[in-house]
């Protein structure tokens, strides 16, 4: 099945349009209520994080979001124009539990959700977190 993508700026206030969409989207799927809640507190996690750090304050920004099933996992894609942040540095070299300076607990509950993370810089200067969920 193809791909579903929302672009969104990057204002919190716009976090209801990112969850109507993946609620949409998983009633469209009939997914599982384990499935679409660990989805839904995926992508609010990860909206919130790109908005509250990956960005500095009052800086005018485009976060597009991509949904897919890929067998039996599920994708979700964030892609932001924001100055380069690989936020899997930072909770790479954390010991479990710790708090990433500079990060906040968004990333370490989705890290806690995913089967894996995946970043990397697009060329066209953008920068992609791919998220895996069972």
């Amino acid at each position: 099945m193809a791909a579903s993508s929302l672009t969104l700026s990057n204002r919190q206030e716009n976090l209801k349009l990112l969850l109507d969409f993946v609620q949409k989207w998983s009633e469209e799927r009939n997914l599982a209520a384990a499935r679409r809640s660990s989805l839904e507190r995926a992508a609010r996690k990860l909206f919130r994080h790109v908005v509250s750090h990956a960005y500095r304050p009052g800086q005018p920004g485009s976060i597009a979001v991509a949904l897919e099933e890929k067998g039996a996992r599920l994708r979700l894609i964030f892609e932001d124009d924001a100055p380069p942040h690989n936020p899997l540095n930072t909770l790479g070299a954390l010991p479990e539990g710790a708090d990433p300076p500079g990060t906040n607990h968004h990333l370490q509950q989705l890290q806690q959700l995913a089967d894996s993370l995946i970043y990397y810089r697009t060329p066209d200067r953008k920068n992609r977190l791919v998220v895996f969920l069972s």
